[in-house]
């Protein structure tokens, strides 16, 4: 059970809720600091587009895309739910999901 206070986010298909630390500035962040597996080859510059995630609650809470995340989401045919996590701030209530090949690396 969560605690009262503080910004979550869930990744699926773990179904794991998520405390965001203030050090995180991405949802890339967030997955690289929890052990959750997400390829990111670009480093999370934006430029690669391996870091895609599917926003399957909150998308209405999330900012436009950025410059660097409309190119590669135009260039892929991405629909607006597929975002780039390196590019996406987390927002408290988001429910996120990692492609399916994605594998969590946590002990």
């Amino acid at each position: 059970m969560k605690p009262k206070s503080g910004k979550y986010i869930t990744f699926l298909p773990d179904g794991i809720d998520v405390l965001v630390s203030q050090k995180d500035q991405s949802i890339l962040d967030v997955a690289v600091r929890e052990g959750f597996a997400l390829d990111h080859t670009c480093g999370g510059f934006g430029t690669c587009g391996t870091c895609r995630i599917f926003i399957r609650q909150g998308l209405e809470k999330l900012p436009p895309r950025n410059e660097i995340e409309a190119d590669i989401a135009e260039d892929r045919g991405f629909q607006d739910f597929e975002r780039l996590a390196c590019q996406t701030e987390p927002m408290d209530g988001l429910v996120i999901e990692r492609p399916s090949k994605d594998v969590r690396n946590r002990d």
